[in-house]
Parts: structure tokens; sequence; C-alpha cells
């Protein structure tokens, strides 16, 4: 009896010892969160900012079209998802810290180029520069984060990440539009080189290394360049389908090319040892279902977000500062959710806030196309646009958190990667649909505005009807059992 006492009570002991150690752990300090989330908020940032940034950036280089513009997003996004598994297995390899800083710096070389541009080529070049930064820095800031937090408290940490890249992707057009009127559109991305190195100095004093695995191996080169190409021949295609002309040669080449290309890369994946992205994990239905819902998303929102910019400087004549305050709303509810959407979706699982969320903007994208066409600014927009941001809110911040939910430790990096290539992947298509739809833009083409985001909002319906065919079984709560 006494023997049974006695081992229960080591046991009871062990347990509060686990208790306390996980307790230290749940909360990582503020400096590495700070630091942390820097990565996330920069990479963006300057998402947005290059929204806000089209307009001036045309008027300097006259000569190039919305279609050429618009490759300053999708040229970043692009790249991004191709180099991000790679940069992620790198990170584990050779230290998380290690490559963070080296993404930053890349990030940083990559913003200076912009910044000192003199033609449409090298701006292109220096965002294809700042993509790689990114892609580098974005993984393995979030590594470094879950590494200083508990386990049963990951969906909260990077639901809380997400939600600092969420309010960069808000701030930019803002930002932009301040850093555009006070100086120049170039100082948006200058601005980026003093934060760099800020970050660059502290991080080695703030931020712990992680465990090096020299042993693995880095996936698939072949596989990057099979997926960058495809995205670039099929957004090529969409974004000049309305000045090449849908039955031209050259518009069937690129979508023909895109889709052979992206189906060799599917091929690929599932006979390589090492592949790019590992889709074994899409026969798990959540993490399907969420990678479909991300992608849809990712669609509608980026999308969105070019052409409501597009429509507050053309049509309503306002200046970028103003354009930036008429969506700091967004911007104000997804900060007022951030820090309680994750107990949320502990609390319900993720099905019911991505279904919501998502339905709220497409709620808010289809009012927009009935907002006032008039010619000058309606106070409805605050409100539409308010609404909006509740979708950001409750989608944004918990769409990576429900990619990694539930999973085994072995398959979080590359579920991460999959769910970001997923988003960086619909970014571009979305910006290349929104420029096909949106065509020439005048003061009075209004109703093409409205074309745009009913198409958006589609994107977003489908998301919502993805995100509600999720189990109805909390992944959140599995995840902490």
């Amino acid at each position: 009896m006494s023997s049974v006492i006695e081992r229960r009570a080591s046991g009871s002991a062990a347990e509060t010892l686990a208790r306390v150690e996980s307790a230290r752990a749940v909360r990582p300090g503020a400096a590495v969160f700070l630091l942390t989330s820097l990565g996330g908020f920069l990479v963006s940032l300057d998402v947005s900012i290059a929204n806000s940034l089209l307009p001036a950036i045309g008027a300097d280089f006259h000569t190039a079209d919305r279609a050429a513009l618009s490759w300053i997003i999708t040229g970043y996004a692009i790249v991004f998802a191709a180099v991000l598994v790679p940069a992620g297995r790198l990170a584990d390899r050779a230290g998380r810290r290690r490559v963070y800083l080296g993404g930053l710096i890349t990030f940083g070389v990559g913003s200076a180029l912009c910044g000192g541009a003199p033609n449409l080529p090298l701006l292109l070049s220096g965002r294809i520069l700042q993509g790689v930064g990114a892609a580098a820095a974005s993984p393995a800031s979030l590594g470094l984060l879950l590494a200083a937090s508990d386990a049963r408290h990951r969906s909260r940490y990077t639901a809380r990440w997400t939600g600092a890249a969420a309010l960069g992707i808000c701030l930019g057009p803002l930002v932009g539009g301040l850093l555009t009127t006070a100086a120049s559109w170039r100082w948006a991305f200058l601005v980026n080189v003093p934060i760099v190195l800020i970050a660059v100095t502290a991080a080695p004093r703030v931020l712990p290394e992680t465990p090096r695995h020299p042993g693995r191996h880095l996936p698939d080169p072949i596989g990057a360049v099979l997926l960058a190409l495809g995205a670039a021949a099929l957004t090529l295609g969409i974004s000049e389908a309305t000045t090449w002309g849908l039955a031209d040669a050259r518009t069937l080449g690129c979508l023909v090319a895109g889709a052979v290309l992206a189906t060799v890369f599917t091929r690929r994946c599932s006979r390589v040892d090492d592949p790019l992205l590992d889709l074994r994990l899409l026969k798990q239905r959540s993490f399907a279902l969420t990678t479909i819902t991300t992608f849809l998303y990712a669609c509608g929102f980026f999308g969105m977000l070019l052409t409501f910019v597009l429509f507050l400087v053309g049509p309503w004549h306002l200046s970028l500062v103003q354009t930036g305050l008429a969506l700091l709303p967004m911007g104000g509810v997804v900060v007022t959710m951030t820090t309680r959407v994750g107990d949320l979706a502990g609390a319900i699982g993720f099905r019911t806030p991505l279904a919501v969320g998502s339905g709220c903007m497409a709620a808010g994208l289809l009012l927009s196309a009935w907002v006032d066409d008039g010619s000058q600014f309606s106070w409805t927009w605050l409100v539409l646009v308010a609404l909006i941001g509740v979708g950001i809110g409750l989608c944004y911040p918990l769409l990576g958190a429900a990619a990694v939910a539930g999973l085994h430790h072995a398959d979080l990096a590359a579920a991460t990667a999959v769910n970001q290539c997923a988003r960086q992947i619909g970014a571009a298509l979305g910006v290349a649909v929104a420029v096909a739809v949106l065509g020439p833009v005048n003061p009075a083409s209004i109703g093409r505005f409205h074309v745009t985001w009913i198409v958006c909002a589609g994107f977003c319906a489908l998301a919502a009807v993805a995100a509600s065919l999720m189990p109805r079984t909390s992944t959140a709560r599995r995840s902490a059992q």
C-alpha cells in the first residue's frame, strides 16, 4: 500500500514539475516576441505598401502599364512561395537565428535596391531580392518564437505572430501614403533599411540559437524552379489577358504552360524522396480544407487590397494619405481582435471563426459593390471597411494556426510551408485576376471596380464554404490534449 502511495506521490510530483516547466515556456519574453514578430510584420507590410505605391511608381515610370506594375506585387509573392520551403529547411540545418538574420539582411539589401532603382526592371529585381529575404526570415522567425513557447500554446502564439503580419498589411497603405507624401515612394522601401539594422544588431543578444541538424537535406531544387515558373506563367497569362486578348496565342500559351508546369510539379512532389511540398499532408481532411481556404481567401483578400487603393486614389480622387486613413478602420479592427481570436479558436475550434470571417469579407465586398457611386468619399465606406476588418481579424491570424494545430511535431515545418505557399500563390493569382477584370482604369470606370469586388467576394465565399466543411471536432482542442 505504501509503495502505491509513494508511486502516486512521485507521479504527482513529476506532473507538477512538468506543469511548472511548461509554464515557464508558455510565454516567451517580450523582446523575443517583438523581434520574431518583426519578421512577419515587415514582410507583410511591404506587400500592402507596394499596393499603395503603384500610382506614384506609375507616374515616375510612365511607360509601364498596370499589368507590368502589378509584377511589383506578384513577383514578390511568387519568389516568396518558391524559396519558402528551401529556406525553412535551411533554417533547420544551419540554425534558425542565423537564417533569420540572413533573411533580414537580404530583405534590407533588396529594399535599398528598390529605393534607388532608376527603372522598373531594377525595381522588380529589388522586389525579387526582397522576396528571397522574406522567404528566409518568415519561417525562421516563427520557428524561433515557437521554440520559446510551450507546445500546448503553439496555436495561440502562431495566431499572434500572424496577427502582427496582418497588422503590417493593414497599416501598409497609410505608411506608404505618409512616406510618399512627405518625401517619395522610394522612402517606403528605404525605411526598411534602418529597421533591419536595428533588428540585426539586437537579435544575437535576445534570440537564442536553435539546434542545428546538418544531416538534413535541402528539398528538391527542381521543384522550386517548376513552382516559380508555373506560377509566373499563370500570373502573366491572367494579368495580360485583357491586353493581349483571351484568344491570343500568348495568353493561351502562358495558361497552358502554367497548367503543364503545375501538373509536372505536383507529380514530382509525389515521387521524389525530398519534395518541395509534402503533399501527403493533403490526405488529412482538416489540413486539406485549411489549405484550400487559405488559397481562396488569399485570392480575394489581395485582389481586394489592390483594387481598394486604386479605387480611392482613382474615382474618389483621394490622396495617398487619405487613402491610408480610409482603410485604417480595417487595421484597427484587426488589432483589436488579434489578441482574442487565438483564445476563441482554442475554445470553439477553427471552423466557425474561419467560415464567419470569410463570410464577413464576402458580405463587405458585395456591399462595397453598391456603395455610393458618386465621385466623392462616402462615410458608408468606413462601416464596410470595418466589416471587412472583422473578416480579416477572424481569418488571417487563424489560417496559419489552423494549419499546424493537431499535427505531429515532425509535420509542423512541412505544414507551415504548404500553408504559406498556398497563401502566396493565392496572392499572386488574386492580384492577376483583379488586374485582368479591372482592365484600364479611368475616373468613370466605377462599374469595373464593382465587378472586381464581386469576383473577390466570390473567392471569399468559396473560402467560407471550404472552412465550413472542416471537421466539427476542434483541432485546437485535439492538439491541447
